[in-house]
């Protein structure tokens, strides 16, 4: 700290000092002091004003000085909070709780950002393996020169959707980027939907149930028809599972919706395998597969925790209930909006 730059800062207070040292020769001439009084209380003041600059410039020097000093040493600068004592005056104390409310902060943001790349890098190496089935499958069919076009088909539709996965996993964190929040109509979403997943469909020759879903709601809709391509799929997925356990049951999908007075819930429900109870509450956990995942090689248990990951973006509410062996439900709660209702 230089000492020009710490007297400008004191300008006030030395003005100050000043004018006081003004106001006390007027008053003793006024009522007719002894001057040699007056020069004895401006000396005093004078004194006890340069012992009070100089210790506190020298109190705040030594500190910062100190403080740059171990800072030109440290290679990790936010590093400095630790390695410096408390300086003992307010201003300074101030400045070392912004230091440390700040070195704080960003460790944790750190630590944040650390977790989720680290979750991104566990998912793509998932993700890999994943792929690489449908890949090494049209490999071996160019190999062969098959003409399996719905083989085929199959495998790049699978490809389609594991990419769409991950661009949408990749998005989750800042939707905000890449979404526009406007009416959209459940009917036509839940068509697209089945539209793109027809093959699978009626290959399996599974049902689609509608019900009254010519309604509109407050969304993304092309986050939204993700989501409900990931539920369709899985529901899919797991019916089949128990078509292939029992030849007698005839697979279905249900969409309905219900309305109340705050907002639009959007049910979609499967006769498929149902969740066991003890699984039930960890379904939209990260990779959680349960006991469902162990018969199907195609569950990566990323399908459900993306779907609620980007619901939270997106406001909506999310929930699932199921009887293991009967049915699966999950429920994707829209609230209304007055703004839109007129639009």
């Amino acid at each position: 700290m230089k000492l020009n730059t710490y007297l400008w800062n004191k300008k006030i207070s030395m003005a100050g000092t000043l004018f006081l040292i003004i106001c006390i020769y007027m008053m003793g001439f006024a009522f007719k002091a002894d001057l040699q009084y007056q020069h004895a209380l401006v000396f005093l003041i004078l004194l006890c004003g340069f012992v009070s600059l100089c210790f506190d410039y020298f109190r705040r020097k030594l500190f910062y000085d100190e403080m740059l000093a171990i800072l030109s040493q440290l290679e990790e600068k936010y590093l400095i909070i630790e390695m410096i004592d408390k300086p003992g005056f307010p201003d300074g104390d101030i400045i070392l709780d912004i230091l440390y409310e700040t070195n704080k902060a960003m460790k944790e943001r750190i630590n944040s950002m650390e977790l989720s790349v680290t979750e991104f890098k566990e998912y793509l190496e998932m993700w890999i393996h994943e792929v690489k089935v449908p890949l090494s499958s049209l490999d071996l069919m160019n190999y062969n020169e098959s003409t399996d076009l719905k083989g085929q088909k199959k495998q790049i539709d699978k490809l389609k959707q594991y990419v769409d996965q991950i661009l949408f996993y990749a998005r989750a964190d800042a939707p905000e980027k890449d979404y526009l929040m406007k009416r959209c109509n459940l009917n036509k979403l839940v068509n697209n939907v089945v539209k793109e997943q027809k093959d699978l469909i009626l290959g399996n020759k599974i049902s689609i149930v509608k019900d009254d879903l010519d309604i509109d709601v407050i969304s993304d809709s092309k986050w939204l028809e993700f989501i409900i391509g990931q539920i369709v799929n899985n529901s899919i997925k797991y019916i089949i599972v128990k078509m292939h356990e029992d030849k007698t049951v005839k697979g279905s999908i249900s969409f309905g919706v219900k309305r109340t007075d705050e907002m639009v819930i959007l049910s979609i429900k499967d006769n498929g395998i149902g969740i066991n109870e003890k699984d039930l509450q960890r379904v939209f956990d990260k990779s959680f597969t349960g006991e469902n995942g162990r018969k199907t090689t195609a569950s990566t248990g990323m399908g459900l925790y993306i779907c609620k990951k980007l619901c939270d973006k997106l406001g909506h509410m999310i929930e699932v209930r199921s009887n293991e062996g009967e049915f699966t439900e999950i429920k994707i709660s829209f609230g209304k909006d007055k703004y839109y209702e007129f639009r």
